[in-house]
């Protein structure tokens, strides 16, 4: 059952079903559109929140986080250049990681680069419409568990063709 809480209730949550022999696959975050039917529980959808503060029958965007203009991000941009390719089991990055996080906190680029290649290979998309749909939120939720304030992210997806193996 959903329970409320911040990454590391949510994580205890979890350890304390698995102790009980319960599976608890999820890890929902604020913004997570939860469905509990006959197929189980699934995160159906993500809407990514900003921080607010709740008093009484009011919600406020937290101190120091409102944005000002459509231009203005709250802690800073990360932009991601992805070049990817097809393969038979999924998706594949192609190259370097293309990573621009002016402003924003500190990232760990080796764990992230290695989250991000199981993600591509694992989601089933036909289109880089679908892959950018399906990797977005997961790439929210990656940011949000690892980075100290969650920044503007900008993700740019591009077809790449696998280079080709020299004979030399």
């Amino acid at each position: 059952m959903p329970v409320h809480g911040e990454a590391r209730h949510q994580q205890a949550h979890q350890s304390i079903a698995g102790q009980l022999g319960i599976s608890a696959p999820l890890t929902p975050v604020n913004g997570d559109l939860i469905c509990f039917d006959s197929h189980g529980l699934r995160c159906e959808a993500r809407y990514p929140q900003p921080p607010c503060i709740v008093s009484q029958n009011s919600v406020v965007p937290h101190p120091g986080l409102e944005v000002s203009d459509a231009s203005t991000t709250r802690h800073g941009s990360l932009y991601l250049a992805l070049p990817v390719t097809a393969t038979a089991t999924g998706w594949a990055r192609i190259g370097r990681l293309m990573l621009d996080a002016s402003g924003a906190s500190p990232l760990d680029e080796d764990s992230f680069s290695d989250w991000l290649d199981d993600q591509l290979d694992e989601i089933a998309a036909d289109t880089l419409a679908d892959l950018r749909h399906a990797l977005q939120p997961r790439l929210i939720h990656w940011l949000a568990e690892h980075m100290q304030h969650l920044p503007g992210v900008h993700l740019q997806i591009m077809a790449a063709e696998m280079p080709e193996l020299s004979s030399r």
